[in-house]
């Protein structure tokens, strides 16, 4: 368990450094060259990963085992396609405690599925969470770092339901045997041939290919390592417990992206995010008592 919880402090911070990094590039780059490199770096990370590990992989490739990764390979595809629109549309500071409430879901899900406690206060807090994340949908006006926020709310939810149904298939995988290793040999190979999509899409477009930079290397590399550090995460430590405190990464996120991108909020918006922090911080603590 202290391995789990280990590991999910890291995914706090690179999830966040991965965030803000990423916002920059998809306000600088188009969508095409952002999806291109996202899923190569991906592609070459989670590979490497798989090869370090277990280079066996490489040479037993099975369709049965494909197939029970797939759901999870699905729900992040869709998600690394949402949190590009959620994230271009919508202030971060607001975006991202949304993106981070997928506890609220996991919960239950650990509830229901893999029989973990929860207690009154626990489903409490999650209807606060709940209930500030409507009022921060509701309160979004349109800004120089916010052209449609709704829209940023509204896919920042997507985000949150693929996140939280992607690491309840991804421990259920693990309680059946299945490697964290095997998941990214399986991942990267469908993110390379994404990318190579991608690929055929700007060749036969006007649009340019970019020439990888600083920006896109930091933009789209940080945030698939916390994701490896979070299936370390799930592999060592209950679903209800790790995944509230990889989700605390939108503290700090919410911190630098005031500092970095200069974004400004409302005392209401302060309130609803705030409650989101708090409350998601309380939920770590109950369920680690």
């Amino acid at each position: 368990m202290l391995l789990g919880l280990f590991f999910a402090l890291l995914v706090a911070i690179f999830w966040s450094l991965g965030e803000i990094s990423y916002s920059r590039l998809v306000r600088n780059v188009d969508r095409a060259n952002v999806y291109l490199y996202q899923y190569l770096t991906r592609s070459v990370l989670y590979l490497l990963v798989a090869l370090i590990f277990n280079a066996s992989l490489f040479g037993s490739f099975s369709f049965d085992h494909f197939f029970v990764f797939l759901p999870i390979i699905a729900c992040d595809l869709f998600a690394s396609y949402v949190v590009n629109i959620a994230v271009a549309n919508g202030k971060l500071s607001v975006v991202s405690p949304i993106m981070a409430a997928y506890p609220i879901i996991d919960i239950f899900l650990g509830l229901i599925i893999f029989k973990e406690s929860i207690g009154v206060v626990e489903i409490l807090l999650s209807i606060v969470i709940a209930s500030s994340i409507v009022m921060l949908a509701s309160r979004q006006k349109k800004t120089k770092n916010a052209p449609h926020p709704l829209k940023g709310v509204i896919f920042s939810l997507c985000y949150m339901l693929l996140v939280a149904f992607s690491i309840c298939f991804e421990k259920s995988a693990y309680i059946g045997d299945f490697s964290v290793y095997e998941l990214y040999f399986y991942k990267g190979i469908v993110y390379l041939l994404t990318s190579g999509v991608f690929m055929l899409f700007i060749g036969v477009t006007p649009v340019k290919l970019k020439k990888p930079n600083k920006d896109i290397l930091l933009g789209t590399g940080i945030t698939p390592i916390g994701n490896v550090l979070n299936s370390f995460a799930l592999s060592f430590g209950n679903i209800i417990i790790v995944t509230p405190i990889g989700s605390m990464y939108s503290v700090l996120t919410n911190f630098l992206s005031r500092k970095v991108l200069k974004e400004k909020l409302s005392f209401v918006e302060s309130i609803c995010i705030s409650s989101i922090l708090i409350c998601t911080l309380l939920l770590i603590l109950f369920t680690l008592i």
